[in-house]
Parts: C-alpha cells; sequence; structure tokens
C-alpha cells in the first residue's frame, strides 16, 4: 500500500520521473493523472495542494504514473480527451482527438453545410462536434471499424446529437447512395516509411491503419478527392485535413480531380492544416 502524500508533493515526484524519461509535457501530464485518481477539479489541485491524499489514492495514482512511463499516452490511459469544448470516450480502435483537428471543425462550421459525410470517424469527435454546433446538420460518419464506430456512437449519444447522425460501417465511401453539401475527414496521412519513426506513445499505442497513408502517404486523399465528386451537390466542397507539407500535392490532386477554389487554411500554430477543395 502506498504511503499518504500531499498533492504537491505526488506531483513533483511524478514530473520528475517524467522528466528523467524524457517525456514531453511531465507537469503536464503529473497534473492529468493525479486529477484522474483523485477526482479533484483544476481548483482542487491548487487550493488542496498541502493536503495529504489518502492511500488507496496514491497507490492508485503511481499505477497510472508507472503506465505512462511505460510511455502509453496519457490521454489513451484516462481514456478520454477534450476536443472542441466537449469530452470524447476513447478505445483501443480510436485515435485520440488532437487540438490541430479543431481547425478542421471551425472551417467547417464556417461553410454552414445542411449535409456532411465524414469519412473516418474514429471516436465521432469531428461528426459529434459539427452536429452540437449546428443543430440543422444532418451527418453521415463512416469507418471501417465496428469498435470506433460504437465508441462514436456512445459519444453523440452522450452529447445529445445521436439523431443528427447515421454511423455506417464502410470502407470510405462503400455501398454508400445519396448526395451532400460537404464531404469532410482526416484521413490516414503518414507515409509508410515514416510511420518506423513515429513516437513510440504513437507507433506502440494508436492503431496503425488510423495512421498509414501508403508509400508517399497520399493514398487516402486520392481516394477521397477521386470519388467525392458524385456524392457532392452542385456548389459541394471537400473539407479535409493534411499532414505538414502536403498542401502541394493534396492540392494538385483535387486539381487533377475537377476541383476548384482550392483553399488552403493554418491551424493555431500557422501550420498548412486543412484544404478546402470545391467543385
Amino acid at each position: 500500500m502506498a504511503k499518504a502524500e500531499t498533492v504537491s508533493k505526488l506531483l513533483f515526484k511524478a514530473a520528475s520521473l517524467f522528466s528523467k524519461a524524457s517525456l514531453d509535457t511531465p507537469e503536464f501530464d503529473s497534473k492529468l493523472l493525479l486529477q484522474e485518481a483523485s477526482g479533484y477539479s483544476n481548483v482542487e489541485m491548487i487550493s488542496r495542494s498541502k493536503e495529504a491524499l489518502q492511500s488507496d489514492v496514491c497507490e492508485d495514482f503511481w499505477v497510472l504514473v508507472e503506465r505512462r512511463l511505460k510511455f502509453e499516452p496519457v490521454h489513451r490511459i484516462l481514456g478520454h480527451r477534450d476536443f472542441y469544448g466537449r469530452n470524447f470516450i476513447l478505445s483501443d480502435e480510436t485515435l485520440i482527438p488532437r487540438p490541430d483537428t479543431e481547425t478542421l471543425v471551425e472551417e467547417v462550421i464556417k461553410l454552414a453545410p445542411s449535409t456532411v459525410l465524414e469519412l473516418g470517424t474514429g471516436s465521432g469527435a469531428i461528426a459529434v462536434s459539427l452536429a452540437a454546433e449546428l443543430s440543422n446538420l444532418q451527418i453521415i460518419a463512416t469507418d471501417i471499424s465496428k469498435g470506433a464506430l460504437d465508441t462514436a456512437l456512445g459519444n453523440a449519444t452522450t452529447h445529445g446529437v445521436a439523431e443528427q447522425i447515421r454511423f455506417v460501417e464502410a470502407d470510405l465511401f462503400e455501398s454508400l447512395e445519396g448526395k451532400f453539401d460537404l464531404v469532410v475527414s482526416n484521413p490516414p496521412y503518414i507515409p509508410s516509411e515514416d510511420m518506423k519513426a513515429l513516437q513510440k506513445e504513437v507507433r506502440c499505442f494508436d492503431p496503425s491503419r488510423a495512421l498509414g497513408g501508403g508509400d508517399d502517404g497520399l493514398e487516402f486523399y486520392r481516394n477521397i478527392l477521386e470519388k467525392s465528386r458524385e456524392f457532392l451537390n452542385p456548389h459541394g466542397k471537400v473539407c479535409v485535413e493534411i499532414g505538414i507539407g502536403q498542401e502541394d500535392d493534396v492540392s494538385s490532386i483535387a486539381l487533377a480531380n475537377g476541383f476548384a477554389d482550392i483553399l488552403v487554411i493554418k491551424d493555431i500554430n500557422r501550420i498548412n492544416r486543412v484544404i478546402i477543395a470545391s467543385i
């Protein structure tokens, strides 16, 4: 049984271990894990920093710390992550939603479509966020993984938008019908060779088929932009997240498939992150 210790001492000890292990955000990680073990809010972490936590809470905390020291991502340990102001449950078959992808959501909201097709919904973070922000929006969200779809449906139900989204088990456009104002996707875009050099947190714990984009990282963009036109209404658009340095290649693929008015949008870090292509 771990001994009772104060919040501040636990945070310091864990952050020191994380620093020695060369983890990127030691203080942030230790704080999140202690909040999970203790149930404390941000305010309580500060106001009760000198209080000793019960030994069983400390023991639970050190179990979480050991998992992080094995490079398991902190949000994978927690089993959830905030995205666009809402909390999303994760599973082994879903990627962890990243703040970068909030740019994609923001751009779709600005376009205010009535109907959207999302390809590769994962945890449902994009579809659920869009439905919650656009109350009249109807979405079909596909994923090849049934486990991911179950997770996404759970998140849609939690956030009260399940009636706006139909989740479909499909490989991209497989077995789909209908026309949409917009096709949106954050597809796998990491080149095969680069997969080997990914951080251990990503390489060992994220589902690989949600990461790899073929030899050059562009396989899914080719499939999406080649087939999207038959699923778009007049003046419809495709809105996709891209990896660093992929803006020219993805723009060229869009132009080659008859799209025009290509827009490249930067994320909060001024990195080219989203491409919008119109027919």
